[in-house]
């Protein structure tokens, strides 16, 4: 298959040049989990006009979101550095394949963790120390992240495989223009529609669940990647 210009000249400027394919492996995956910690933050700045008890309920629930910001970035970097092996021994048929089974596993991992947080949520904010005043507030805003948490593993592991094959700039520019739309949501839910703090974690799903639809497109549609889902 005749790849179109832009793919061949991308892969070919990833593959001679070692230096700067680092980067490109590399740098996604740092700015990934700034950008991820970042809708926390604007979270945060928005929440804290609700009051401390507020602030508080989305405190306990950060060990939690670490955990899995850590362990979605984990496995993506291991699908980036395995699509980039691949690619780089012209194994395209193996580059394929762990794109597919990248896909797969964000499956299995979202559902996994999602049936988890929405069975046990509650009682691990309880035992990381969340009150009776503060567990409902910190409940909801658990509940609602938990629906945008398959969004956020997948648009992971799509941004791991296009850094994988030394596409940077699409996965940086999806993850800021989620950034932007989280920081244009938060207000209108939080304030205006008067959801609180359930409000902010309705702003980062939807963020999330839109850089999602965004990745889609690009990859199975609009097929702008050299590596292919069969």
């Amino acid at each position: 298959m005749k790849l179109p210009q832009n793919k061949t000249s991308r892969l070919e400027g990833f593959i001679d040049n070692p230096s700067k394919a680092l980067w490109t492996l590399a740098f996604p995956i740092m700015a990934g989990m700034g950008i991820h910690t970042l809708y926390t933050i604007v979270d945060m700045i928005f929440i804290g006009r609700l009051g401390g008890d507020a602030i508080a309920a989305v405190a306990f629930n950060m060990p939690l979101f670490f955990l899995v910001l850590g362990l979605s970035f984990g496995v993506g970097s291991g699908v980036t550095a395995s699509i980039a092996r691949f690619i780089g021994a012209k194994d395209k048929v193996n580059a394929d394949n762990t794109a597919e089974h990248a896909v797969a596993l964000g499956l299995i991992i979202s559902t996994i963790l999602t049936t988890f947080g929405l069975i046990y949520g509650e009682g691990l904010l309880q035992r990381l120390g969340a009150t009776e005043s503060v567990l409902p507030l910190s409940w909801d805003y658990l509940k609602v992240s938990l629906i945008g948490l398959p969004f956020m593993v997948f648009s992971t592991f799509f941004r791991s495989i296009l850094s994988g094959e030394g596409d940077m700039k699409l996965p940086m520019a999806v993850a800021g223009l989620g950034t932007i739309l989280n920081i244009i949501l938060d207000p209108i839910f939080i304030f205006t529609l008067g959801y609180g703090v359930g409000g902010a974690a309705m702003a980062s799903a939807i963020s999330q669940l839109i850089v999602f639809l965004i990745f889609v497109y690009m990859l199975f549609v609009k097929e702008h990647a050299y590596i292919r889902f069969p």
